[in-house]
């Protein structure tokens, strides 16, 4: 019970604060509260996933084509289908200031890197889902519901980009929470390929490519 109710707190406070367009102070109480859960556990950083991959090298190749595919996926199809399900534009008006301007890009790249790309991945899949896991099991039926429960609060965590942006990024958790999955629970491949996903696409965003490629593949519009 302390562990659901562990878990539940954590989801309102990121709910909340994503309503309120506020998702940094939300990321950060959910990763003080998952700290000191563990803590008080005696757990091990292991619990979250934070064990070396059977093969570093593989795992950074596959996260680095994993990343690129996504990302570029992203751009051409799911955010035009997220925005004509939703009839609405996924709100990019945060990182506006990327483009053209080479220091704003480095400067959210080692944010991304440092914090986005860890934080996230051990909030949703490290802390969500193995506590999921091990309240319902890991059970075909279990780990589909783990993925689709975890893969809705990501998506609501970043309803700050609007309706288009919680679909498109919900549906994007659920890939990353297939690698966390299919890798063992082991959270370096989900990490990594998160981190190669910011970085193409903000880079996408500095060059202007974004807007560029939408324009020229226009589709589900």
């Amino acid at each position: 019970m302390v562990s659901l109710s562990v878990l539940i707190i954590v989801a309102i406070v990121i709910l909340l604060t994503s309503f309120k367009r506020v998702p940094g102070i939300g990321v950060i109480a959910a990763l003080a509260i998952i700290g000191v859960t563990i803590w008080l556990r005696e757990d091990g950083l292991s619990s979250l996933g934070f064990f070396p991959p059977e093969n570093w090298s593989t795992t950074i190749f596959w996260s680095l084509l994993f990343g690129i595919g996504i990302q570029f996926a992203s751009t051409l199809i799911l955010e035009p289908f997220a925005d004509k399900a939703t009839k609405s534009s996924t709100d990019h008006s945060a990182f506006e200031s990327l483009r053209g301007n080479l220091l704003n890009l480095l400067l959210l790249l080692v944010t991304v890197w440092i914090l986005v790309a860890f934080v996230e991945e051990i909030i949703f899949r490290g802390y969500m889902m193995g506590e999921i896991a091990g309240l319902i099991g890991k059970s075909k039926a279990a780990l589909a519901i783990n993925l689709i429960v975890s893969s809705i609060l990501f998506g609501l965590a970043h309803w700050y980009q609007g309706k288009s942006g919680a679909l498109s990024t919900g549906i994007i958790g659920a890939v990353l929470g297939i690698l966390f999955i299919a890798s063992g629970f082991n959270l370096w491949l989900p990490i990594l390929t998160h981190g190669f996903i910011d970085t193409v696409g903000l880079s996408l965003i500095y060059i202007n490519a974004d807007k560029i490629l939408k324009e020229r593949v226009k589709l589900f519009r």
